[in-house]
Order: C-alpha cells, then structure tokens, then sequence
C-alpha cells in the first residue's frame, strides 16, 4: 500500500474550473459558466503488515499510522505493522545469557492532516483560433436558454455552452431570421429558428474593441483581444471590473474575473468575507468561497460551534464534507473529568467527516466502559472497523478495560475471541493482551505450544515461545538434542544455540573430532570464536 502524505496544516484541496467562455485546445474544448467542485471521496485502508525480523529482543510493535489525507478525495489509511524482533544475546566466553523480552508497544499516532490549498485558477491552454463565426444549438429551459456554440473549420473544432436569460430573447424567431444579442464586450447577431423548446442556426460574433482597451486602461493582467468571446459568455460589464478593482483587486488577471463574474461574485460578497475577518481574501479564494456555496450564516454557525479562528481553508474542507455546527456540536466530550468540554483540532473534524464518525459512535463506547476515548484514538478505532461488539467479545472472556490503543493492536492483527478460546481449550489461560497480539504477529498457534509440552517443558511462559517461533525453534530441533544426551535444555536458551547456528548435526560433528562436553554452552563459545561451519 502506498500512502500519500502532506505537508502539516494545509490541504492539497483541488477546486476544478471548468474553462469559462474561453477555452479552445487545438482538436476540441468545451466551456461550462458553472464551475465544478470535485467530490470527496473517503477510502479507509487498513493494511496489517507482520515483519518478524532475528535479532536479540524481541518486540512486537504495532504502528497504526491514520493520515486522513483530504485532496478533493479523503484517505484515511491506516498501517498496522508488526515488527517482532528477535535478540538473542549470546555472550559465549563469560555465559549464554538470553534475554529474550517482549515489548508489545501500540503506537496508534492519528494524525489526520488537512491540505485545503486551494487552486482556483482558471487556466488557459492551446490555440485559440477564430470563434467570430460558428453554429448554435438552444434549448429552453423555463426562465433560461442553454445554448452549445460550435466551430468546425479546418484548424479548429470546438465546443462550448452557456446559459442566457430567456428574457434576453424577446422575440425568438419560428421561421429562420436573424435575432440579436448585444453586451458590453460585443454583439452576437443569430439566424436560426426554434421549433417549440428547441432552436438551432448560425451566428456571427463582433467584439467591441474599445472594451478590450478599457481593461487594459483598469490594470487587468494579461488582456488578449482573443478573450472577448469568453467575456461576452459571462456578460462582463465595466461597472463589474471598476467593482473589484475598488475592493482592492488591483492587477487582477482576465481568468479571474472571468470566473468571478461567471460565479457572481458580487460586491456584497466580497465585503462579507472581510467584514468576517478575512482582510487577506484573495480572488481565488472568493472563485472557492462562491462555487462551495459559502455564506455568512455557514461562516458563524461554525465559529459559534467552537472554531472561533477557523481558517478560509479550513471551512472550504468543512464544507466539502458537509459539516454543520450541529456534527460539531456531537463531537464535544468532557476534558480532564473537569466538567469543561473540548473538541477536535478543526483538522481532525475532517477526518472524523469524512470516516462517519459522529456522537452517535462515540457515545456507542459508553455503554462497554469507554467514556474519554482521545480523538486520535477514535480515529484509529473507526479506521479499523471497532465497535462495541468487538469489545464485548474481550470483556465476556474477562479482559475489562483495555486500552483503547491495544483494542487497535487486536483488530490490527485479527485478534478476537475465536482466537483466545482455541488456547484456552488448550489449557492456555489469562493470556495478556500484549502477548496475545505479539502470539498472532508469530502466527503462534495452541498446537506449536503444546508441541513443547509433549516434549516434557511445563509452565511455559507466552513470551518465551514468542522468541522461539521468531527463530523457527521447533520441537524437533530439541529433539535433535535429546538424541545425543542433551536433556532438559532450558527454554531461554535455545534461542542463543539457534541464533549462533548451533544445532544438532554441529554438536555430534564437533565430538565426532573429539570435543566433547556435557555443556552446551561451550557449543556455543566453540562455534562463535571459531565461526565454524562443517569443520
């Protein structure tokens, strides 16, 4: 699985401006006035990964990683990764100590980082060729006409479509005849006729220099006469352009007013955002604001809801997943045990969005003896799927208060009851938790442990045949020993003779050459100081 990570504190959030009015790529291009916002979409993967690596100590640790990544589609992905860790220390000239010691340690870091940069531009591409002339295509619907312009010549083959106001037609022709629109940056003169709803014909389209000239006098960045197809779309008049060049706007480029005028981002709008406190508020941010329908009351139904210094980014993640105040308001739990309430860093309220956690699933928890579960945690729970049921299984086989963390450290490795009850019709009872998840990650089994009781060891501790089951130490392997007088080797130490390559075929090869001795331990000393192999 690869995850996709993000800088901390911004989202990668991609707002896609169809191109307004004015977008023309060599073989085909279409332009949409109303522009599109990508939907979010949630995908919570969990990826339980066991990699049992030799060594010396041996420590299972659970990694579950939730990056709840929103970037126009949210991805809350959780790695659960055990890393068991065998060490045997072997000090063969003084003594073979092993220490083989279990650390089952549950690192359940949460960190749902939100990436709302947003991108608004309205970018121009290709060639533009000649849309003076071409053919329409109409159809009325109720108080609008939505018309498709088309070009078809030689070099260019295009296509774009735009709403007018049917009221901006007075007298549509029932037999073919010419009928005329005019706005400021020019004048489309149609000849065509409708037949009921629908209509279709040609048309010839004349710029108005001296409009073209007046953005130029206002300061607007990269005027091109080309455009003045696109401003006729969104019907862009010079009192808009003085507008936004008041409010500040100054060098404002022909995308963005093109997008502003087609969203209609209007003077009042404008004032709103800084009135509310975003003095910085830039025409990309007011293409986002408008085209995810973001107004005043949404803006304070937020900040009453407890984000009293939310970001412009931060609401534009809020409402690409639909957050009221009122989802906010579930998420409030106690802090402390003090009485005081506390909620999610706003950046995590996206996650919890996005992954349906809300109060009804926090509160679900109460019932079995969870009443403060951090956030973090709660993510992590969600992301791997941990209800209540689940915690159920644990308490009715006497596990009370677990840990929110080891429950993630279960379900990680598929731990249930199932799993505990084969070793306890073993006769393996009152396993602890972090033995149970360091047992699965070794894909230990009831039967691998009774394998040792056959052979005579009695009381086994879990974590010992944890260290084992990381070497590969079998029965047989002790067996091997057996056979050649070696009886009643100390558990703890077969991972010190298996680490160092001491086996059973060694030690008779050895007194096959005359080294003989009662003590193991100076199979290992021999065969570390001397690295031998098939002497």
């Amino acid at each position: 699985m690869k995850t996709k990570k993000l800088n901390t504190g911004s989202w990668k959030y991609f707002l896609l401006l169809p191109l307004i009015g004015a977008l023309t790529c060599p073989a085909y291009s279409q332009v949409v006035v109303t522009p599109v916002v990508s939907p979010v979409v949630v995908t919570p993967v969990v990826t339980p990964v066991v990699s049992p690596v030799v060594t010396s100590v041996v420590t299972p640790v659970v990694n579950t990683n939730v990056n709840s990544i929103v970037n126009a589609t949210v991805t809350p992905i959780v790695t659960a990764t055990v890393n068991a860790y065998a060490h045997p220390v072997v000090n063969p000239i003084i003594n073979a100590n092993i220490n083989p010691i279990i650390n089952a340690e549950v690192n359940a870091n949460v960190n749902p980082v939100v990436n709302a940069e947003v991108n608004a531009e309205v970018n121009v591409v290709g060639s533009w060729g000649d849309r003076s002339e071409g053919s329409w295509f109409a159809e009325i619907k109720g108080d609008k006409i939505r018309m498709e312009f088309r070009g078809n010549d030689d070099e260019h083959d295009w296509s774009s479509n735009s709403d007018f106001m049917l009221s901006d037609f007075p007298n549509l022709p029932k037999e073919k005849s010419d009928f005329s629109l005019k706005r400021e940056s020019g004048t489309m003169v149609f000849n065509g006729k409708f037949d009921g709803d629908l209509g279709y014909g040609h048309y010839k389209f004349t710029a108005d220099k001296s409009f073209t000239e007046f953005l130029k006098s206002q300061g607007v960045a990269d005027v091109d006469d080309r455009d003045v197809f696109s401003y006729f779309m969104v019907d862009l008049k010079r009192t808009y352009i003085e507008m936004v060049i008041r409010n500040g706007f100054n060098g404002i480029t022909r995308n963005h007013l093109v997008a502003m005028a087609a969203l209609k981002v209007d003077e009042p709008y404008i004032k709103m955002w800084k009135a509310n406190g975003f003095a910085e508020i830039t025409p990309n941010n007011l293409v986002a604001g408008k085209s995810m329908h973001i107004t005043e009351p949404y803006i304070q139904e937020i900040r009453n809801a407890g984000y009293k210094d939310i970001s412009f980014n931060q609401l534009i993640a809020f409402k690409s997943q639909e957050i009221t105040g009122e989802y906010i308001k579930s998420l409030r739990k106690e802090k402390n045990g003090n009485g005081n309430e506390e909620l999610p860093p706003a950046n995590q309220v996206v996650a919890f969005k996005s992954m349906h956690i809300d109060g009804t699933y926090v509160n679900s928890f109460k019932a079995v003896g969870y009443e403060n579960i951090s956030y973090h945690d709660l993510t992590a729970m969600k992301s791997m799927d941990i209800t209540p049921e689940f915690v159920k299984g644990f308490m009715e086989l006497g596990y009370k208060d677990i840990p929110a963390h080891d429950l993630i450290s279960l379900k990680s490795m598929n731990v249930d009851a199932a799993y505990i009850k084969s070793f306890e019709a073993a006769g393996f009872k009152n396993i602890a938790v972090h033995d149970l998840v360091a047992l699965k990650s070794q894909n230990i089994t009831p039967e691998y442990i009774k394998g040792f009781e056959d052979i005579g060891y009695k009381d086994i501790q879990m974590h010992i045949m944890i260290a084992l089951k990381s070497m590969s130490i079998t029965p047989e392997y002790v067996n091997g020993f057996k056979k050649l007088g070696f009886n009643d080797i100390p558990l703890n130490e077969l991972p010190a003779l298996k680490s160092t390559g001491v086996t059973p075929e060694y030690v008779a090869a050895m007194q096959q050459k005359g080294f003989k001795s009662d003590n193991l331990r100076k199979y290992i000393q021999l065969k570390s100081a001397f690295n031998e192999d098939d002497k």
